[in-house]
């Protein structure tokens, strides 16, 4: 297959592409790893997960990086960048992604200092029995609902039948968070949505 010479960065434009279909596109990441009994969680964008305890309360394993949150919010201005409305430039509202290069073609900064950056934040946890589930999903997915909220739905529904298969539940959640109707809900619940739930072992 002939290979095209990639663009400059700098010269592409919103939505702009080349022939194989690179565009100006970008997308999260939420990676958990497990280890020496511990949870590793690395997040770069608005992308969560978060752990159902034993008494049904939820803990967030990521922290979103919205514009308007700090650190972001500094590193974006110093860049020479703005949040209003909630959004970088007022167009994207997640303030790290891999890809949208057009944020990040200040040659001058560092990769970490760019408007749009890809390094993600690390938390880890003790991996206790008290953590009963985890739930990693896409911005989408907690549009309409909150992390407790989404916990209480999935444990709800595991409740109901202790022999449902995870993919089924997830299926129930995204059919309840999804818009039945865009015009009715404004957009909400129209967001991409990828959820992955995660039951561990010690779980009864």
């Amino acid at each position: 297959m002939n290979k095209m010479k990639p663009k400059d960065p700098s010269s592409f434009e919103e939505g702009d592409g080349d022939e194989e279909g690179v565009e100006m596109k970008g997308c999260t990441a939420n990676v958990m790893l497990i280890k020496d009994n511990k949870i590793f969680v690395a997040n770069a964008g608005d992308s969560r997960a978060i752990a159902i305890l034993a008494d049904g309360k939820v803990e967030e394993l990521s922290t979103d990086h919205k514009p308007d949150r700090e650190p972001e919010t500094s590193r974006i201005t110093k860049a020479g960048g703005s949040v209003f409305n909630g959004r970088v430039e007022g167009n994207l509202n997640l303030s790290r992604a891999l890809g949208d290069l057009h944020y990040k073609a200040n040659k001058e900064l560092k990769p970490e200092e760019q408007m749009i950056c890809a390094f993600p934040d690390v938390s880890v946890r003790e991996l206790s029995s008290n953590i009963q589930y985890v739930i990693m999903g896409c911005d989408g997915v907690y549009e309409t609902k909150t992390s407790q909220e989404i916990g209480d739905f999935v444990l709800g529904e595991c409740k109901k039948d202790l022999n449902a298969k995870l993919k089924e539940v997830a299926e129930k959640l995204l059919d309840a968070i999804i818009s039945p109707d865009y015009m009715k809900t404004s957009g909400a619940g129209c967001d991409n949505m990828t959820c992955i739930i995660i039951k561990f072992k010690h779980t009864n």
